[in-house]
């Protein structure tokens, strides 16, 4: 993968003491995909969470991220303009690169650009449950948990869900996107947390 799945996934350990949530459903370990569709590369529509919906904003917004690694604090904006079928995704974090989010009947696509030139991009399905790959095509990239209310660094949300990558948490919130990654840094156990500040 060529960055965060939006930021999602992407670029994708656990928060430890991030207290507070309440899942409504607990992760089990993870199936193979067995339904014809995903044999086929088809995307799956019945699942409970609209991934589009978490993912994506409603509304041309701009998001304030402070991202934290041990004793190093770095701020950046993330801003969304939404269109009829897509959201693009510019960010000072990645300078002269967009994330372009598409929505179709059966996926969304997310292609990255640089410096206005398309390097490369992936399919997520576009409704998911718990446990499921939230790609077209088989990934570590796995719905995991949904919370009615989370606390992450004494900073609280609701309705959100948590995607997992190889062991590195994003989460999302209805309406509003991405609100928060965390991964452990090397082998001292400290954390690197970037978490939605406005």
């Amino acid at each position: 993968m060529i960055k965060s799945i939006p930021s999602l996934l992407l670029v994708l350990t656990l928060i430890t003491g991030c207290g507070g949530g309440s899942s409504d459903e607990q992760p089990t370990p993870k199936q193979t995909p067995t339904t014809s569709s995903n044999q086929l590369g088809i995307g799956k529509t019945d699942g409970k969470y609209k991934l589009w919906e978490y993912v994506t904003p409603k509304t041309d917004t701009t998001n304030n991220f402070i991202d934290t690694t041990g004793d190093k604090t770095d701020s950046y904006k993330t801003t969304y303009s939404i269109s009829t079928s897509s959201v693009t995704e510019t960010s000072d974090y990645a300078k002269n690169e967009k994330t372009i989010y598409t929505k179709k009947a059966d996926r969304i696509t997310v292609t990255f650009t640089k410096d206005g030139t398309p390097n490369g991009s992936y399919d997520l399905d576009l409704t998911a449950d718990i446990n499921d790959d939230v790609t077209v095509l088989a990934s570590q990239c796995i719905l995991t948990k949904h919370f009615d209310s989370i606390k992450i660094n004494d900073k609280s949300f609701s309705d959100v869900i948590e995607i997992k990558c190889s062991d590195k948490p994003g989460y999302y919130q209805k309406g509003i996107g991405e609100i928060a990654q965390t991964q452990l840094i090397g082998t001292t156990g400290s954390r690197s947390v970037r978490i939605l500040s406005n």
